[in-house]
């Protein structure tokens, strides 16, 4: 199975994501998901921002060498899951295959918290990175949780 985050820029949100769902699959020792992240906006090999960076380290994960990726139709093929950061960002993958909303998914959908975007952080203080991610913490915590639901399908 192969999970598929994506935001605007693939810099901030869709990075930490990446990682920390990563991290939190090693930690259970699920070996057959595999995570990656891409952005509707992405220059391509852009590193991840200063403020995801630093908010990772936080969780002793290194974000240093992320360089973002560009969503094309060959990522949206791949993927078994998508999920993004808006409704805009599902609207635009459904706009780019419209098949891939069948495996598009919100991630605040995994908080109890359909229709709700995650704001972005770029630019913002530490602060507004923290309450960035501990917003999407409690959805990807979710997600590791209901990960059989999606291998089914």
């Amino acid at each position: 199975m192969h999970i598929l985050f994506v935001c605007t820029g693939n810099t901030c949100r869709s990075p930490m994501c990446e990682a920390y769902f990563t991290r939190l699959l090693e930690q259970a020792g699920i070996s057959d998901v595999s995570v990656s992240s891409a952005g509707l906006f992405a220059g391509g090999g852009m590193p991840a921002s200063n403020g995801s960076v630093t908010i990772m380290q936080d969780f002793d994960i290194d974000l240093s060498s992320f360089r973002n990726v560009q969503l094309d139709e060959n990522l949206l093929e791949q993927a078994d899951l998508v999920v993004a950061m808006s409704t805009s960002h599902r609207a635009h993958i459904g706009a780019m295959n419209p098949a891939a909303l069948d495996k598009t998914k919100l991630l605040l959908e995994f908080a109890d918290q359909p229709e709700t975007d995650v704001p972005d952080p770029f630019g913002g203080a530490k602060q507004v990175y923290r309450n960035c991610f501990e917003e999407m913490k409690k959805a990807l915590d979710n997600l590791l949780l209901e990960l059989d639901k999606f291998k089914k399908n």
